[in-house]
């Protein structure tokens, strides 16, 4: 498969053939209806799709004929039904017999009936192969979805492709929606008759453009339209204004795209925050028919920290034939100051899985990536580390099988090392309106339980409803019941190896670990999430202000966890999300180790520190009434040391220092002096 930064490249300028022209775009689905992601029938595919052939269809074959729900036009001449062959073609000629072969040719071709829609070539032989329906949106403007899923295009082990027929325009689309490697070879278009056809100049050979997304974010499709290509038209294709902002001069950009017949040279920009409006000619272009533009206005937006924005922003060119698809406004948020990014990593994983340790070596892989929390959501009946209101409900962010990984509840796929880096990388740069500023877990030896609270910033005014959600992760689980025991198809090695990294979990390589493999060869589950707070994956209702959460700083305390949810809270961690209870998308996060009350309260310290200032951003003073030889050390809530300091002042009160914290994240940290052979620990918050 080869990768498409532009189709139009193959495109002839002005393709209009016939009654039908058509042009290409990406990012999305035809008119963003179906949000559906691209799965197998059985194996993930979303409910309300009905089969019409499949799986293992060999040789080709026609489906049945199907009535189309909604009038529609094809050629101008309005059609009641279709069939359609496992080879990617569709014919409103529903009597014809032959069925097309799975190898395609040039368009037209005289073994294509007349009146017919073609992704020709595909093979739906295997056993995931499908072909489908099912119609999306209200009735005046409903999508028929006729989808191909899983079929062999040519060298292409596993391609989903679809024909979308729409009412009220009488748009035809073809989507190109998900694919594994290889080269593709098929033939795009629509054949009128054995002479007349409108296609992909790259036929019979059109390649595939999407990736292994199942997702709609890197999707292809071909919109063809009945009649004549206007002379010159523009079209937005999106205004990149991201929901949070920084401050001072921020570009406004967007992409246009070329959907007439003659390249536009010179393009207008206009834009409007209530102050203006701003209109700017960009010039000296050559954007050809069915090429996109990525412009920035040559007006810049001076933004001021902490105030919302609506910005509407339209583009035109001189005799533009349609100025209804030239503009967009969003809103948006200038934020005081832009928050570090810790991105939530979730593996659907389960003892039963056989393919589940690619996933707990993913995550082992990640505890070495920064700003990275991972968590595994275990499943199964025989699983005993299911956490039932947790597991129930993640299939919901992480569709599919398993295992599946996904980071914020917003990008999902393999969870393996390298795509978990990929998502994380992609995700750790998305600029968020809050942070988690100090996490505090303690471990009251008394009541038997963990007491979880956390403070948390916002950098503006923002709107929507939002949740405080406490989830504790344990490592090294284990167990002697049955259920502990990992079932392992990488036993054998026939799959590769499948090594936990140097470090971590004995370097337990499960491709010669047995099947199923003992998890006291590896020194038990990390990652495991033992406990989801208010059962509820969404978080605490009314942890956070509800419509709209002011400036400032935000605090929540959990109810009291019985410290029976884990088997070791000392193996235990708390992680805190911020999650936007509409939508499940986690903005931000931390983590931190179960403390004692002891070192939490500072009971039973030898001697008294004193620490100025607390909360501190860059320098923190440090005094304590012994003369002794002293060394002070700062770890952070994991136990994890950052700074060691073995030289100190003295006065006639002791001794003192100051350390520089300018360096370390905000959060929570545990200052410990030692000083002849007495030892007294003190919490401190850094808040930069």
């Amino acid at each position: 498969m080869k990768t498409l930064s532009l189709i139009c490249s193959l495109l002839i300028c002005g393709l209009s053939f016939g009654q039908y022209y058509y042009y290409t775009s990406t990012g999305d689905t035809p008119g963003s209806l179906n949000q559906d992601p691209a799965y197998p029938d059985g194996s993930g595919q979303a409910s309300g799709w009905v089969s019409l052939l499949g799986p293992s269809v060999d040789p080709a074959e026609w489906s049945a004929v199907q009535s189309i729900p909604f009038p529609f036009n094809f050629n101008g001449v309005p059609v009641t039904e279709y069939k359609v062959s496992s080879s990617g073609v569709l014919t409103f000629s529903a009597s014809a017999t032959n069925v097309p072969g799975t190898v395609s040719l040039a368009l037209p071709d005289p073994s294509i009936p007349d009146n017919s829609i073609c992704i020709w070539g595909l093979n739906a032989s295997g056993t995931n192969d499908n072909v489908s329906i099912k119609t999306f949106g209200a009735p005046g403007s409903q999508q028929q979805w006729i989808h191909f899923s899983s079929c062999t295009n040519g060298s292409i082990g596993w391609s989903y492709w679809s024909i979308v027929l729409e009412e009220g325009t009488d748009h035809i689309y073809i989507v190109d929606q998900r694919n594994t490697s290889g080269e593709g070879a098929l033939s795009v278009g629509i054949q009128i008759d054995a002479t007349t056809a409108i296609s992909d100049p790259a036929s019979p050979n059109v390649d595939a453009t999407a990736g292994t997304s199942p997702t709609n974010e890197d999707d292809l499709f071909y919109t063809f339209i009945y009649g004549t290509q206007a002379q010159n038209e523009v079209k937005l294709n999106s205004f990149d204004l991201l929901p949070y902002i920084g401050f001072g001069s921020i570009n406004l950009s967007g992409t246009v795209q070329n959907l007439g017949t003659d390249p536009i040279n010179t393009l207008t920009v206009t834009w409007n925050d209530g102050t203006g409006p701003y209109s700017d000619d960009i010039t000296g272009l050559n954007i050809l028919s069915n090429e996109t533009y990525d412009f920035t206005s040559p007006t810049a937006l001076n933004a001021i920290g902490g105030e919302a924005y609506t910005i509407s922003l339209s583009v035109d060119i001189v005799g533009d034939a349609d100025s209804t698809n030239n503009d967009d406004e969003i809103a948006t948020v200038a934020l005081t100051e832009i928050p570090t990014k810790y991105v939530v990593g979730e593996e659907k994983t389960g003892t039963w899985c056989g393919w589940c340790p690619r996933g707990a070596v993913g995550l082992a892989n990640m505890e070495s990536v920064s700003q990275f929390i991972g968590i595994a959501v275990h499943n199964g009946s025989n699983d005993p580390m299911v956490v039932t209101a947790y597991d129930d409900n993640i299939g919901d962010y992480i569709p599919g099988g398993y295992p599946r990984g996904g980071v914020d509840r917003v990008e999902n796929g393999n969870p393996s090392a390298d795509n978990f880096l990929a998502m994380h990388n992609e995700r750790v740069a998305t600029v968020v309106p809050c942070e988690v500023t100090a996490l505090t877990a303690e471990h009251n030896a008394a009541t038997d339980k963990i007491n979880v609270s956390v403070d948390s910033e916002w950098y503006g005014n923002i709107s929507g409803n939002y949740r405080f959600s406490c989830v504790l992760v344990e490592d090294d689980v284990l167990g002697d019941d049955d259920g502990f025991l990992q079932v392992n198809y990488y036993d054998g090695g026939a799959n590769g190896t499948m090594a936990f990294p140097p470090g971590i979990n004995n370097e337990f390589d499960f491709a010669t670990g047995g099947d199923p493999a003992d998890p006291y060869q590896f020194d038990g589950y990390d990652h495991v999430a033992r406990y989801l707070s208010n059962n509820d994956i969404l978080g605490n209702a009314g942890s956070l202000p509800s419509g709209q959460v002011s400036m400032g700083v935000h605090s929540y305390t959990f109810n009291p966890i019985p410290a029976s949810f884990v088997d070791d809270v000392n193996k235990a961690h708390a992680v805190v999300m911020i999650v936007n209870s509409e939508t499940g998308e986690i903005l931000n996060a931390q983590i931190a180790s179960i403390q004692s009350d002891a070192s939490i309260s500072e009971i039973n310290n030898d001697f008294e520190i004193n620490l100025y200032p607390n909360p501190v951003s860059d320098l923190l003073t440090v005094s304590f009434n012994l003369f002794t030889k002293s060394t002070a050390t700062v770890r952070n809530v994991l136990g994890n040391e950052t700074i060691k300091i073995d030289v100190f002042s003295s006065n006639s009160k002791g001794q003192y220092t100051t350390i520089n914290t300018s360096e370390l994240s905000d959060g929570v940290y545990f200052l410990s002096v030692e000083s002849g052979g007495s030892v007294s620990t003190k919490r401190f918050v850094v808040s930069h």
